[in-house]
């Protein structure tokens, strides 16, 4: 097969991301340029683990109005999604995510300047709906109980950190709650 070489590197993790997202895009144009063969390489990278890890830090209740909460629904259909196509960085950065990468559930409280952490998962590949916007197949943790974290940063609802951040700005309890 003439994509032998690249396929082995998917499988093994060596690219990270942003190269995986590029030669995605390569890919996708071989394919529609009529390269059956380039399938193969689609389908790899939509269950690759890049060599970077990040989390993200997923808001669950559009319009911060907790009847309007997600969280429910995703954990039941194995699932999480994002389609407010007004914010492009967060569709961006929720298109960015990758097999191998952990969600966490939060709930913000700005004026106290917390998260609330309510589960978390693990993505296990990367779909496209009929609109053509990824959603991610998840392994959500069976863990129930909530806690506090300090507030990192930005206030958005795709809110994705690398793990080194994570790990200079997260307490012993937030490791021990995602392990659990």
């Amino acid at each position: 097969m003439k994509y032998q070489k690249q396929l082995a590197a998917i499988k093994s993790s060596q690219y990270s991301r942003a190269e995986l997202l590029k030669l995605l895009t390569n890919a996708e144009a071989k394919f529609k340029a009529g390269d059956d063969d380039a399938k193969i390489i689609i389908d790899a990278i939509n269950f690759a683990t890049p060599s970077d890890k990040e989390i993200l830090f997923m808001g669950f209740c559009p319009n911060a109005n907790i009847e309007n909460r997600l969280d429910i629904e995703w954990r039941e259909k194995g699932i999480c999604t994002f389609d407010w196509e007004e914010s492009e960085t967060q569709m961006e950065r929720f298109q960015n995510v990758r097999v191998g990468d952990k969600i966490v559930l939060k709930k913000q409280n700005i004026n106290r300047q917390i998260m609330e952490l309510s589960g978390h998962g693990k993505v296990t590949s990367v779909k496209r709906n009929e609109d053509g916007l990824n959603y991610l197949v998840m392994a959500w943790s069976d863990q129930e109980r909530i806690i506090e974290v300090p507030l990192m940063g930005c206030t958005y609802t795709v809110n994705v950190k690398a793990m080194e951040a994570i790990e200079d700005q997260m307490p012993e309890e937030f490791f021990e709650w995602l392990d659990g």
